[in-house]
Order: C-alpha cells, then sequence, then structure tokens
C-alpha cells in the first residue's frame, strides 16, 4: 500500500502502530513492532515526501516502547528491535527536527524516560546547551517546546481501540459508586500481566486530554485515576503517572492550554480529603517537589505554569477557592506553607 500510496495508508499505519503493546513481551507483539519500525526506516523519504506528521506518531510510540524494551537486556529479539527504535528515533529527532515539533511538550517527557539511553542523553543535553543543533527555524531555547501543548491524536497512539472504548465506556455510563466490578473486568482484561502496567501512564494521559467532562451522576475522570494511581505496583510507574497527570500544569497559559486537562488533578486531590488524605498528600507534595526541581534553570517558567493552572481552576469554578488545601489541618503544614507561597507569590 505504500509503494502504491494507495488512498489511507497512513490511516492504516496509524492503526497498525496502536496495536504495538507497551510491556508486551509476547512473540506477536514483538514481531509487530519489528515489523513496523523496519517499514518506516525502510519507507523513510516516500513517507517524508507524502506522509510526514505519520513519522511523528511513529516517534511518539516508539519513544513509549522504547522505554519498556529498554528494561530487558537479555532478550536477543528486542536487543535488535530496541537498536532499529533507536535508529528511528535519533535520526527523525537529529535530520527533522522541525517536524518533530509538532508532538509538543510531551515528547520531553517521554525523552526523559530514556535520559540513561546514551543517544536520547545527548539529544536533551543539546536540547539545553546547543538548541542550533537541531537547524530548526524559529527554534532557540527547549522553553519553547514547553509552551507547545501535546494534540490529543498523540494520547491515542498508545490506547488500543478496544481499551479506548472500554475507557469511554466506564466514563460516560457507569453511574458514580457502582464502578467496581467494571474497573474489576478492565484490569483482567488490559492489566493482568505484571509489565503492562506501564500503560496506566498512558491511560491517564487518554483520560485527562481525550475524554470531556461526563454527567454530575457519572463515574468522574478524577475517581478512575484515583484507581489507577492506587494499581501502581512499581515506584518508577508511579512517578511516571504523576508526572503525565501534572505536566500540563508546568506550563499552564490559558490562552493555548484547556483547563480540562488539568481538572482531574486537582479534584483528585480535593476529594480525597478526608477519607483518602494519603493520595492528596503524595500528590500534593509531588507537584511541590517537580516545581523545585524539574528544570532549574527555567524554574520560573514553570512556577508561573503551576500558578497560572490554580488560578484558573478556581476563576473557572473547578473549585470554590485554593483553602481547601492551603487551610486543611490535615495536609502537612510544610506543603500548605509551600503551597501558599506559590500562590502569594505569582499574585505579588
Amino acid at each position: 500500500m505504500v509503494d502504491v500510496l494507495a488512498i489511507g495508508f497512513d490511516e492504516l499505519l496509524v492503526a497498525l502502530l496502536r496495536q504495538c503493546l507497551n510491556g508486551d513481551f509476547s512473540e506477536g507483539n514483538l514481531w509487530l513492532c519489528l515489523e513496523m519500525v523496519t517499514l518506516f526506516l525502510t519507507y523513510w523519504d516516500c513517507l517524508l515526501d507524502e506522509e510526514p506528521l505519520v513519522l511523528t506518531k511513529a516517534l511518539y510510540v516508539f519513544l513509549r516502547l522504547l522505554a519498556d524494551h529498554c528494561r530487558v537486556s537479555s532478550n536477543v529479539v528486542i536487543y535488535a528491535l530496541k537498536r532499529m527504535e533507536v535508529e528511528f528515533c535519533v535520526r527523525l529527532l537529529r535530520e527533522r527536527f522541525s517536524l518533530c515539533l509538532n508532538i509538543g511538550r510531551d515528547l520531553i517527557r517521554l525523552l526523559q524516560d530514556l535520559v540513561h539511553v546514551p543517544e536520547f542523553k545527548g539529544i536533551l543535553k543539546d536540547f539545553l546547551l546547543n538548541p542550533k543543533q537541531f537547524r530548526a527555524d524559529g527554534f532557540g531555547d527547549i522553553s519553547q517546546v514547553y509552551r507547545t501543548k501535546t494534540p490529543s491524536l498523540y494520547f491515542l497512539l498508545r490506547i488500543t481501540p478496544e481499551m479506548e472504548t472500554q475507557l469511554r465506556f466506564l466514563l460516560t455510563r457507569v453511574k458514580f459508586g457502582s464502578q467496581k466490578r467494571y474497573q474489576i473486568w478492565f484490569a483482567k482484561k488490559f492489566l493482568k500481566v505484571p509489565e503492562r502496567e506501564t500503560v496506566l501512564t498512558d491511560i491517564v494521559k487518554f483520560i485527562c486530554c481525550s475524554v470531556g467532562i461526563t454527567q454530575s451522576d457519572i463515574l468522574p475522570r478524577w475517581a478512575v485515576i484515583g484507581w489507577l494511581l492506587k494499581s501502581c505496583k512499581k515506584s518508577y510507574v508511579e512517578a511516571n503517572l504523576k508526572l503525565a497527570l501534572f505536566y500540563d500544569w508546568l506550563f499552564f497559559d490559558e490562552n493555548t492550554d484547556n483547563v480540562m486537562n488539568i481538572e482531574p488533578a486537582i479534584l483528585l486531590m480535593v476529594n480525597s480529603i478526608p477519607k483518602y488524605m494519603e493520595v492528596t498528600h503524595t500528590l500534593l507534595e509531588f507537584l511541590l517537589i517537580v516545581v523545585d526541581n524539574y528544570d532549574i534553570e527555567r524554574k520560573e517558567i514553570i512556577i508561573k505554569g503551576v500558578s497560572r493552572a490554580l488560578s484558573t481552576l478556581v476563576k473557572k469554578g473547578v473549585i470554590g477557592s485554593l483553602d481547601v488545601l492551603i487551610r486543611c489541618d490535615i495536609i502537612s503544614k510544610i506543603l500548605r506553607e509551600m503551597l501558599g507561597k506559590l500562590v502569594i507569590g505569582h499574585a505579588g
């Protein structure tokens, strides 16, 4: 189909990419991953000429797959696969970076999950210290990528159509309070293998950025995310999930970002008081630590982003006031003071 540029070949490629599963090391899934990365390398010039945006979708998928594949070192098949995935991703980032900018800020989030891979460590270093290396018109600093919201279509790439259907059913048809049996079914269907846990991060991004607000009596997005957070067994998956949940907060701009993308995180923190205080505490602590440490050289941008996110959530009526957190005695005094300084500092 690619050879003859058949109508819709790009849509077929995207459909196949969605079937390349994270955390699945079965023979069939590894075969599909290998076939897809081979195809993209083989038809590089053709795709670049005819459907360049499909290359950015492949980049998003292979970066996510690499995060799992690089955690396995003894498998000969995976070793060969990840070398090809690295080749494709590095080539696109180095040779066609202006095209990669279409992905937006979550490109940086994915690359940071691969900082232990020398090739990507070098790319991130150049992002920070030598941006002209990428020869992209108008690109002069990583902060420009931070300010670009990632289109929701990229988050769909890591959710299979079947999983998408079930999640949309859960969030549009299931009554709040009656969700337990549906969640058990979902976990058995899609999360039964421990390695599949890494897909939780992708589900959170999908829920935050690709699913709209539901009716008042329907299972809310924040409750599903709370369940997913509690489902994390591995600490690195939990950390990645929290970063995915808060990532749009860090660079929020009310002129370009959507308040619905940041709504689940605040409602999860607020609605976990007082019954699930450990959830409120761990999320607030994570957010404040990230503000201080994510990018020290550009800390002011992040402080401004989080402050704007908080003020917009109040202004839009998502929560009545930040006092629900700042004046909550059962939240750590240190965290309350840090949050208060963040809000007052921005207001000042």
